[in-house]
Order: C-alpha cells, then sequence, then structure tokens
C-alpha cells in the first residue's frame, strides 16, 4: 500500500526511517525531509516479493522495518539466499550509479516496512559526495562477501559450508555471559539451506551428525557449539585462514620463472 506524499503524519514517519538507514546518516535535515516528501511506503507480508531479477531498477529501497532476502533461482526452482538486508540498510545501492536492471529477486522473509525512492528524485542523492563515497563502499563490502561466497559454495563440501555461516551469524549476534557459543537460526530449515546451497535431507544430515558427536546440541532454534575450537576447523580445513601452501606463489616468483 503506497501513502500520498502529501500525508504529514506519513512523511514523518517516514522521516524516523531514513534517520535509522546507514546510507543517511548525518545527512542534511533538508535533504532527509526531501526524501520523506517523494518517497513511498511498500508494506511485504513474509513471501512477498519486493521485485525479481531484471526487474527495472526504477526505487531505491530503504527497509525501515523487517528483513529481506536477496534471492537467485536455478532452472528447477532451487532458491540461493546470496544476502540479507536488515533493518536500517538498502536493498541495493546500484540504481544509484547505473540504470541496469535489478541482479536478483528481493523477497520479505518477515512483515517488512520499505521505503522507495522513485530515480527521478535521484538527484538530491547523486548530488551528495557523501552518499556517493558511502554507495561505493557498500558495494565494495557485498563485492568482498560475493567473492568469499563463491568461493565457499564453488570450493568447499556442505559441513565447511554450514560451519562458516553458521560463525559468521554467531560473529554478528549478541552472546551469552559465560563463555557459551550460541547461534540463533534462521527460521526454517528452507532457509538455511537456501543460504548453504544444500538440500534439506543433506542439510538435515550434517546437523544431526554434529549432534551425535557432541560438536553442538540444540534447542529450538538455539544452537549451542559445546567445542568452539574443532568447529573452527571444520569452518577452515583446520587451516584458520592461512594460505594453503605450495598452490600459488608470489608475484615476484613467477614473473622470475
Amino acid at each position: 500500500m503506497a501513502l500520498s506524499a502529501g500525508d504529514g503524519a506519513a512523511v514523518r514517519r517516514r522521516r524516523w526511517g531514513l534517520d535509522r538507514c546507514a546510507l543517511l546518516r548525518g545527512l542534511p535535515v533538508t535533504l532527509l525531509e526531501h526524501i520523506a516528501r517523494h518517497s513511498s511506503e511498500a508494506h511485504l507480508e513474509e513471501g512477498d516479493a519486493l521485485f525479481f531479477k531484471n526487474d527495472p531498477s526504477d526505487c531505491l529501497a530503504f527497509v525501515v522495518h523487517g528483513r529481506i532476502y536477496k534471492l537467485l533461482y536455478g532452472p528447477d526452482g532451487q532458491e540461493l539466499i546470496v544476502d540479507t538486508i536488515e533493518s536500517g540498510e538498502t536493498v541495493d545501492e546500484t540504481p544509484l550509479l547505473d540504470t541496469h536492471a535489478h541482479t536478483f529477486t528481493a523477497v520479505a522473509y518477515s512483515p517488512t516496512r520499505v521505503l522507495l525512492l522513485p530515480r527521478r528524485h535521484f538527484p538530491s542523492l547523486t548530488n551528495d559526495p557523501v552518499v556517493i563515497e558511502r554507495a561505493h563502499a557498500s558495494l565494495c563490502l557485498r563485492l568482498r562477501q560475493a567473492v568469499e561466497s563463491l568461493e565457499t559454495m564453488c570450493l568447499h563440501r556442505l559441513e565447511s559450508r554450514l560451519a562458516r555461516y553458521l560463525l559468521s551469524l554467531m560473529h554478528n549476534q549478541p552472546q551469552p555471559r559465560g563463555g557459551d557459543f550460541e547461534v540463533a537460526l534462521p527460521p526454517t530449515q528452507s532457509i538455511l539451506a537456501a543460504m548453504v546451497n544444500a538440500s534439506r535431507p543433506k542439510l538435515n544430515a550434517q546437523l544431526q551428525t554434529w549432534h551425535r558427536s557432541g560438536l553442538v546440541s540444540r534447542k529450538r532454534n538455539i544452537l549451542r557449539i559445546n567445542d568452539i575450537d574443532q568447529f573452527r576447523c571444520k569452518a577452515y580445513l583446520g587451516r584458520d585462514f592461512e594460505r594453503p601452501a605450495g598452490r600459488a606463489r608470489a608475484g615476484s616468483a613467477w614473473r622470475n620463472a
């Protein structure tokens, strides 16, 4: 449902949402008010699509409440979740920099409120060097994450992929006192499977293997890691971020070979 741009209460509500957006934080009040006046609201329920892959990128979308997943679909309908957009983040900064179509499908996985700024109002943002600098920084971060994800998906078996993903979740979640290592899992196994490019049966089998070995225990959607050092070895194959020896030579070595 889109709200009228002239509705004063709606504009104030949008402004409150924009204040929490990392791309816009600390920008001049006049700029935020301009965006609030010219944006509309989209209210999404779980499973609703904000846009589909190859749709025109004619809006900039700010998530002010809820969560959006970026999805890719395989030829047989399998889902791969390539990124998660949380409250206070921009779904995709790319429309600020070019006019290409969207490269993924954006789907809400909880009740979500999104502010949409049409492209015709982009100049108010693109004329501000701080906004462009932040957009570039965000896209660089997403590129690094995409390369790391590509490495994980293509070069590592399921056990390593799953352990890496759970460690990344744990890093971004508050930890309980007492030295316990716990991870709040996604609401369904289907979502977790789509995060690590696995089928639900294979994912469940891997979790059961860890549980039987005592490596992890679970209560509802909370997974407790009982041996964090062994779990990190599962994630990084015992190398703990070290460069694999003998697999690549330094630049000076191959230039002088």
